[in-house]
């Protein structure tokens, strides 16, 4: 048995001179675009703890990579205490970060789950023409729509600048969500339902109790994805939302009073301040996104 398992070994690591240049070739591919990702994330970071003075001087005199020569914590005290947008300070951009992400991703992903239920599972005459709006929906480009969609949320729906826009706008149940929850309940099997059913079951509890539990690792790794994208989620703010800065909105807003109050460093610190939540969970709960894209069903 050991000489079957090292031979197959053997034979994996064999590989012609072609495919160990094609090999070395991919790695340095990867390899720089890795690094390109990771090295401003590194800059960042260092230049958060430069001197205001010294980052200004290393950046007229063309040294724009040389390291700090002290570290100056007050920077990250200054994102605290003194950079603010329309209003808000940081903690302020947080608290807004977190109930837009939250109704954001708790709508979506919810309505997600029932709107690709229903018309995976369910067969009526509007069934087909429904599926095919959500795509067409989803092809047009946002330039085209975004026009019209602000005279609905300011003129008609009246909902401008107010936390209900989120909840509307994101209940709708299509978009990428849809897509993958359809594809998920579509390869679940309605044996479950038909014995639910003879159980004396509704279609709700069937739903509910049998269909859900089964997506709740599909629909934990959206709302993770949607969550993220929530949170990074800046232009979205600025037209529907411009007195509830979250920190993404609030950090742009900041940058572009950089030129008059020059303390770029504290911009950094305050960067860094706002992608560690974002760090925080991708770190938790990695293996969750790259696993539980999986179907359920029946075995046997």
């Amino acid at each position: 048995m050991k000489a079957k398992k090292s031979e197959e070994s053997s034979v994996l690591f064999k590989r012609s001179k072609i495919e160990k240049v094609i090999f070395a070739i991919v790695f340095v591919v990867f390899a720089a675009y890795a690094v390109s990702l990771v090295f401003p994330f590194l800059w960042l970071i260092v230049n958060s703890f430069q001197d205001k003075i010294a980052y200004q001087v290393n950046a007229a005199t063309g040294r724009p990579f040389a390291l700090p020569e002290k570290i100056v914590w007050d920077n990250y005290i200054y994102a605290f205490k003194e950079l603010s947008y329309n209003g808000s300070n940081i903690f302020g951009m947080f608290f807004n970060s977190v109930w837009y992400t939250l109704l954001r991703v708790g709508g979506a992903v919810l309505m997600s789950s029932c709107t690709g239920y229903i018309i995976s599972k369910y067969k009526f005459k509007l069934n087909g023409f429904i599926y095919a709006v959500i795509i067409f929906s989803m092809t047009v480009p946002t330039v085209g729509t975004t026009g019209a969609m602000f005279k609905l949320v300011d003129d008609t729906l009246h909902i401008y600048n107010t936390p209900l826009y989120v909840l509307l706008h994101y209940l709708t149940g299509t978009g990428m969500n849809f897509l993958v929850m359809y594809g998920f309940f579509k390869n679940v099997s309605w044996n479950y339902a038909e014995a639910a059913f003879i159980d004396g079951a509704g279609h709700f509890r069937v739903f509910v109790h049998i269909m859900l539990p089964q997506a709740k690792m599909v629909m934990l790794t959206l709302a993770i994805i949607s969550g993220i994208t929530a949170w990074n989620e800046y232009m979205d703010v600025l037209l529907y939302l411009p007195d509830f800065p979250t920190i993404a909105s609030g950090m742009y807003g900041v940058s572009r009073t950089l030129p008059r109050s020059g303390n770029t460093p504290a911009y950094y610190a305050a960067l860094v301040i706002s992608i560690i939540p974002v760090l925080v969970l991708f770190s938790c709960f990695s293996d969750t996104i790259m696993k539980n894209f999986s179907v359920g069903g029946l075995k046997g």
